[in-house]
């Protein structure tokens, strides 16, 4: 008869979420996140199957809590009201150690590849997410006729990740709401 789980697994993927967000995948060894999470080496392979393996379920927690974020894009209708209302959300959210998939991204040659994928599908659906809102609003007048909407949907993509990482070294929001502001400017 197998023995009851004597921890729960949320908890333990926050405690790994954490860990991984400070130092990375390669940083974060294996005896540390024994310690860390409270498991024994069987109970974390038993359960996540290794360290891959929680990374990929910490990964997949984290990108699902920042998709509460994407849902501000998601509205209806589509147009820069759901832009606007993304970033004043982001401005909301804490990053202390950077975001866990932005940060992911610059160890690509490290993460397993079907782990690396899942950030790959996480940049994509962001960027499509900002196409979604931008087309309509060049449709309706929000934006100039002229906007190249896939340039600055790639744009957007490429600062949120930004504002993410920027977030380590200003973690005071004001400092990221005068980034925002600049893109009111650009918006126009």
């Amino acid at each position: 008869m197998a023995r009851p789980r004597t921890y729960e697994r949320g908890e333990v993927l926050r405690k790994a979420t954490e860990l991984f967000s400070r130092k990375g995948y390669e940083g974060a060894h294996l005896q540390e996140l024994v310690e860390v999470t409270g498991l024994n080496r069987f109970s974390l392979y038993k359960e996540f199957g290794g360290k891959e393996g929680l990374f990929q379920a910490a990964l997949d927690g984290y990108l699902e809590r920042l998709g509460e974020l994407n849902a501000h894009l998601q509205r209806e209708p589509a147009g820069l009201a759901n832009v606007r209302s993304f970033y004043a959300a982001l401005l909301q959210q804490d990053f202390p150690h950077g975001c866990l998939a932005v940060n992911t991204i610059r160890e690509k040659h490290v993460i397993p590849r079907r782990v690396y994928a899942t950030i790959e599908r996480f940049a994509a659906s962001a960027e499509a997410s900002f196409r979604r809102n931008l087309a309509p609003a060049c449709a309706h007048g929000e934006l100039a006729a002229d906007t190249d909407v896939d340039a600055l949907a790639k744009f957007l993509t490429a600062l949120n990740m930004g504002l993410m990482s920027y977030a380590i070294v200003a973690p005071d929001a004001k400092n990221r709401a005068s980034i925002v502001a600049m893109v009111e400017r650009v918006l126009r």
